[in-house]
């Protein structure tokens, strides 16, 4: 029931020739997400509600007027809105249900479509329970209610992720074996000349960090490690693995690379970005 028809997919084709297929989330997946929102917005505006009724048991039935008011509308769309913009397009609901709002090219949401949708959810819902949005959403057949066409936006369903070490060849190498101990099975070497010694200059800890060093360094650690382990295995990965892989931290290649990421879209970013360590030889960040 809820598996959309295969002309609902969202086919998103990047500058450097590869497509991202989104599905496009069903009416009953996105239903049952919005119905979890509706619960977490239900407790809270009850707290609201029963410090409204504190004050106005307190002599002051105007103030308390306006918070429930002022207060009720501030927490409905504050909740939307703060959690799709700063979310990369999800509440809670979304989440858990593995939804997400995002922009009509695939690329995450801002906070001004963010705004808009959740603005025009007033019109979305009238007369109830979303009407207007239910009829807008099958007669474009494109899964989108009003909100969505007014601010360029459209819900699928999140991509399965992809982690590198389950990549053809991407599990880190075994340890060495430990050398032969004398005693234990193995006759120890008599006589045998010690290795030669040699001396491997190191970087100065005092010498200036490159561009790139100080571009590298201010990313997020999580995301340094991601593009330090994909630096090193991007020779061996297939183009679509590698899309995949961009695709699934653009958010954070948005906020890294914002003028790569503008121009050509995810993996330029993080192929970028791979660039730049690749550059650098700098350690990879130890992991927390």
């Amino acid at each position: 029931m809820d598996q959309p028809l295969p002309d609902t997919d969202l086919v998103v084709a990047t500058p450097e020739r590869v497509s991202f297929d989104y599905q496009v989330a069903g009416l009953g997946t996105r239903a049952i997400a919005q119905i979890l929102d509706l619960l977490i917005l239900t407790g809270v505006l009850m707290g609201l509600y029963f410090a409204a009724v504190a004050v106005g048991a307190a002599g002051f039935d105007v103030v308390a007027y306006l918070i429930a008011i002022i207060g009720s509308f501030v927490i409905i769309f504050g909740y939307f809105w703060t959690c799709e913009a700063f979310w990369s397009g999800q509440t809670v609901g979304k989440k858990v249900f593995r939804l997400r709002a995002v922009g009509d090219r695939g690329e995450p949401m801002t906070f001004v479509q963010a705004g808009i949708r959740n603005v025009v959810r007033i019109v979305d819902f009238l007369p109830y329970a979303y009407g207007v949005g239910f009829v807008v959403l099958f007669i474009n057949g494109k899964g989108k209610r009003l909100g969505d066409l007014a601010a360029g936006t459209i819900v699928v369903k999140d991509s399965d992720h992809v982690m590198l070490w389950q990549l053809p060849g991407g599990r880190p190498p075994a340890p060495p074996a430990p050398p032969p101990v004398a005693g234990l099975g193995q006759p120890a070497p008599v006589n045998a000349p010690p290795p030669p010694l040699t001396y491997t200059p190191q970087p100065s800890a005092f010498a200036p960090a490159t561009a790139e060093e100080m571009k590298l360094r201010r990313l997020d650690p999580e995301l340094r490690r991601f593009v330090t382990s994909y630096a090193r295995r991007r020779p061996g990965l297939p183009l679509h693995l590698r899309a995949q892989l961009a695709g699934m931290v653009q958010a954070n290649l948005n906020a890294a690379a914002p003028d790569v990421f503008a121009q050509n879209g995810p993996l330029a970013a993080l192929d970028y970005l791979a660039d730049l360590e690749r550059a650098s030889g700098a350690p990879m960040p130890p992991s927390p």
